[in-house]
């Protein structure tokens, strides 16, 4: 659409706002508007379906109401736009900038779209906020269900009564964020910022918070039911929980900033990491025997050549570990996740390549691996002596290669 289509459209479309004659809705479906400025118009009620907005400047827009469902407003400039009541189902908002924008009723659940190949199918698109700039955004009473605001800058936002289910906040600043009431279950809130953050009747049931400093906000009748958070942080050395906010830093800037966890050849028996996320972490040689790991998120953690004798990995995800030459002696590994990790490119996206996790010459001897994932892990020269590998994922896991005579099989997944 060229900008003099477009702008008598924009034109009819105001006299339908106002009642007068010759006002026709605005119908933009699918068109390719990237990169114009739209600033200050009000295209409330329109319908733009799948439009290309990405690098638009729509500062002080008014949406409100609209249909935006699938659009595409990537890198756009919508500060202190209006949204109120829009659908913006399986909208593209990533690295928006998107300050002071209101939210208020808005839809952002997942866009189901539906496709032909030889066959009808459908695919959910969530709708992606991630790096967004979204200062002082106002989200109360929306629908956040299934969003992605990884990353995102929410400083100060305000989504009190928002349904944010499922919602992915990883990475994200809440700082001075408001989310009274508002329901989250399921929610990750992984290696978040909450600096004087209010959660007061928060319903967080079932949710993440892996590194989050809850001394740091406000939880006043909080439900939390389930939710994985480092219980006992304050029990942790001073100089053990500025090596995790390093590495909380260091994880969110994609290892820019900070610093990396990194106690190589340390003596941290019975430590306790419960809840933590140590993805990258450097723990080679360390002793570890009796530590508690439990429900942490330890992918592509190296722990090489360590002792965790008797320690606590239950429910973690060690997805691309390195546990060469470790010795797991009696360690809990309960539903542990030790199956290749999925490899991204710069840009985020899946490059299809893997990252197997690495047991080679490991010592699983009477370890508990009930239910483990271990597809296509290494497992040569692997000690499984009296390991309980019952209900395990074996398919296509070198355990041929290992020692394995007396470990239970029972109802393992082989083949």
């Amino acid at each position: 659409m060229d900008p003099q289509e477009l702008g008598q459209a924009i034109a009819r479309h105001r006299l339908y706002l106002e009642g007068r004659p010759n006002g026709r809705l605005l119908v933009v479906k699918s068109a390719d508007l990237a990169g114009y400025d739209l600033s200050g118009l009000i295209l409330s009620e329109s319908m733009m379906t799948g439009v290309n907005l990405a690098r638009a400047k729509l500062r002080s827009t008014v949406f409100d109401r609209a249909d935006l469902f699938g659009a595409n407003l990537a890198s756009a400039d919508l500060t202190e736009a209006s949204l109120v009541g829009a659908d913006v189902r399986g909208a593209n908002f990533m690295r928006a900038c998107l300050r002071g924008a209101v939210f208020v009723r808005a839809d952002l659940r997942p866009g189901q779209l539906v496709y032909w190949t030889k066959q009808r199918r459908q695919a959910e698109t969530p709708t992606r906020m991630n790096h967004a700039e979204l200062t002082a955004a106002d989200f109360r009473d929306a629908d956040l269900t299934g969003a992605d605001l990884s990353h995102a800058n929410l400083r100060g936002a305000d989504f009190r009564n928002s349904k944010m289910f499922s919602t992915n906040l990883d990475g994200a600043d809440l700082s001075e964020a408001n989310f009274t009431a508002a329901r989250m279950k399921g929610a990750l809130l992984n290696n978040c910022l909450v600096d004087k953050a209010i959660f007061h009747n928060a319903d967080i049931r079932d949710g993440e918070l892996r590194n989050v400093d809850m001394s740091k906000a406000l939880w006043e009748g909080a439900l939390l039911e389930g939710a994985v958070f480092h219980r006992n942080r304050d029990q942790l050395s001073d100089e053990t929980r500025a090596q995790l906010d390093d590495h909380v830093t260091w994880i969110n800037s994609l290892g820019t900033k900070g610093r990396r966890f990194d106690a190589r050849g340390s003596d941290m028996s019975g430590v306790d990491l419960e809840a933590t996320d140590l993805s990258g972490a450097v723990l080679s040689g360390c002793s570890l025997k009796n530590a508690n790991f439990r429900e942490c998120r330890l992918q592509m953690v190296d722990l090489s050549g360590a002792n965790l004798s008797g320690a606590n990995l239950e429910e973690s995800d060690m997805t691309g570990a390195n546990l060469r030459a470790c010795d797991l002696t009696g360690a809990r590994l309960r539903n542990v996740k030790l199956s290749p990790l999925p490899l991204r490119g710069v840009d985020g996206q899946l490059s299809g390549r893997e990252w197997p996790a690495d047991l080679t010459a490991a010592i699983l001897a009477e370890a508990d691996l009930r239910g483990a994932d271990l597809r296509r892990a290494r497992m040569a020269g692997a000690i499984l002596d009296y390991c309980n590998l019952a209900g395990a994922d074996l398919r296509e896991a070198e355990i041929e290669r290992a020692d394995a005579q007396r470990t239970t099989l029972l109802h393992a997944k082989r083949y």
